[in-house]
């Protein structure tokens, strides 16, 4: 370093190191860089990063004097060096190891003919994670106490970039767990009910809520003749590729599974998160679950398979959402009159797409669709129109 002042060459190295550190939270970037730097600086002929992961000194990583990284499993230091610098959480260095009488009789400074050697703890928050450890095993005095010190200045900063990274690790780790259960989640359970039960903690929201709500209850015609004549398999890859259609565009309109029963399908629009246009989001699904089985219809037709025909109906209200079952065994549900006649719509025949007067009233100005001859809805004494969705 060009510099008359050997202070500020030190202190300029250690800002350096410290940058370089604590510029990526990879602690396998972190543990190459610090070796690196470590071997540059310090004249050693190498170096080890030991950390203390589980109870258990491992060598996380190893360099030598030539820049190659050697087996990181294989510490060939001093290891009752390094074992007494992370138990005392003292710097230790000797001179020559051979000749130190704390080391007399040590089996791997006697094998390994070791002579100048220095060990750093590395310590967060009072607690000893590991050590860097740098030795020559060839010449004696080639360490000076000021050395040890300027080393146990760069542990003090490789501590805590390797905390950091360690931390970033877990919470990533912790994090991709975390999106994995949901994504698993998701697929059993109504994924708003979900994001609430993990938005509230505490679950009030479970306990019983009056909302209003478009119910939308789908109903494969004439499954039951369908089913005898198919073989399990080509039923379930049927049903599968059905609801998976089905599915995406309810979730695409806003909409919430409730539950599958069959080969029918139940679904909510305004819970548990309650909006405005709940009817709006309900028929435009409808009508583009009509084109989707007219799609799915081609094929089938293509081979001669007869076609699907699925009933579909809607009404809106007020319904209770709330947890329904045992200790055990919770399930989110809805009870009210609209999903019952949602029910009870999506089973007129010949199948169509049948809105309640009440759904209907919502989205005259938007749809086409024709009235029926009244009926008498759950909850009614009196017959009341209801109306078959048009799509073009």
């Amino acid at each position: 370093m060009a510099t008359s002042d050997p202070m500020l060459s030190r202190d300029r190295l250690l800002y350096e190191v410290a940058a370089d550190l604590t510029s990526t939270l990879n602690l396998d970037e972190v543990l190459r860089r610090l070796m690196d730097k470590v071997i540059d600086l310090m004249n050693a002929s190498r170096g080890f990063v030991v950390l203390v992961e589980e109870g258990i000194l491992r060598v996380r990583m190893a360099r030598n004097q030539t820049g190659t990284h050697p087996d990181q499993g294989e510490f060939t230091g001093s290891h009752s060096f390094v074992e007494q610098c992370i138990a005392s959480k003292t710097p230790l260095l000797t001179t020559d190891a051979l000749a130190d009488e704390r080391f007399k009789g040590n089996q791997s400074v006697i094998l390994r003919n070791l002579r100048s050697i220095i060990a750093v703890p590395l310590l967060v928050r009072g607690e000893c994670i590991g050590a860097i450890y740098v030795d020559n095993p060839y010449k004696s005095g080639i360490f000076k106490d000021e050395d040890k010190e300027f080393l146990q200045v760069i542990a003090h900063q490789a501590a805590i970039a390797i905390d950091n990274a360690r931390l970033f690790s877990s919470l990533k780790e912790s994090y991709d767990h975390s999106e994995k259960l949901r994504k698993t989640f998701e697929r059993y359970v109504n994924k708003q009910v979900m994001e609430r039960v993990l938005g509230d903690p505490k679950g009030d929201f479970l306990a019983g809520e009056r909302l209003k709500v478009t119910m939308l209850a789908s109903d494969i015609a004439g499954f039951s003749t369908l089913s005898q004549a198919m073989e399990a398999e080509d039923l379930v890859a049927l049903l599968n590729d059905y609801f998976r259609q089905m599915v995406d565009i309810v979730l695409a309109h806003g909409g919430n599974i409730d539950k599958f029963q069959g080969d029918g399908l139940l679904v909510v629009f305004g819970a548990p998160v309650p909006v405005e246009d709940s009817a709006q989001r309900a028929v435009r699904a409808a009508s583009d679950m009509l084109r989707t089985i007219r799609q799915i219809n081609i094929p089938r037709a293509a081979v001669g398979a007869p076609p699907i025909s699925v009933g579909i109906g809607l009404d809106s209200g007020y319904v209770v959402g709330g947890n329904i079952g045992s200790e055990r065994r919770l399930e989110y549900t809805l009870i009210g009159v609209p999903v019952n006649n949602a029910a009870y719509l999506s089973k007129r025949r010949p199948a169509g797409a049948f809105l309640s007067e009440s759904t209907f009233k919502q989205v005259a100005a938007d749809v086409t669709a024709t009235e029926q001859e009244p009926v008498v809805l759950k909850g009614a004494s009196l017959p009341t129109p209801i109306y078959l969705l048009e799509i073009d």
